[in-house]
């Protein structure tokens, strides 16, 4: 069960033609649908790479009627000011409510992640 109103959560990475790069995000969505279960997470990518926003939309299955979309960046730039935005208001349809979500890296829980890490690297723990 998802938490909040969501009956399905997309999650969004940026997207690359390296297919290394793709590594991280593909465990993470393992990891993920594995607790969650296939049916209530996605991944996508928003440009150079598969399946795009537009793909894993298209092939929701099942009676959704509240889609969130969790992009996977740590800040808010103009792919999320405009862009996806953009492609969000292109996929909404009647019987279907996309929200985008903000960015991962704005949650505090995130910021301290990588404060630990840095503090790891610095010896200072």
């Amino acid at each position: 069960m998802l938490r909040k109103e969501y009956d399905h959560i997309i999650l969004l990475a940026h997207g690359s033609p390296d297919p290394l790069w793709k590594e991280p995000f593909e465990s993470l969505y393992q990891q993920v649908s594995k607790v969650y279960g296939d049916g209530n997470v996605s991944l996508a990518y928003m440009e150079l790479t598969s399946p795009s926003l537009e793909d894993v939309v298209a092939g929701l299955k099942g009676d959704f009627n509240t889609v969130a979309v969790l992009p996977l960046f740590l800040a808010v730039g103009r792919h999320l000011r405009h862009d996806v935005p953009k492609q969000i208001d292109a996929l909404q349809r009647e019987n279907l409510r996309i929200e985008l979500l903000p960015p991962i890296g704005d949650d505090s829980l995130v910021k301290e992640a990588m404060q630990t890490v840095i503090a790891n690297h610095l010896g200072k723990v």
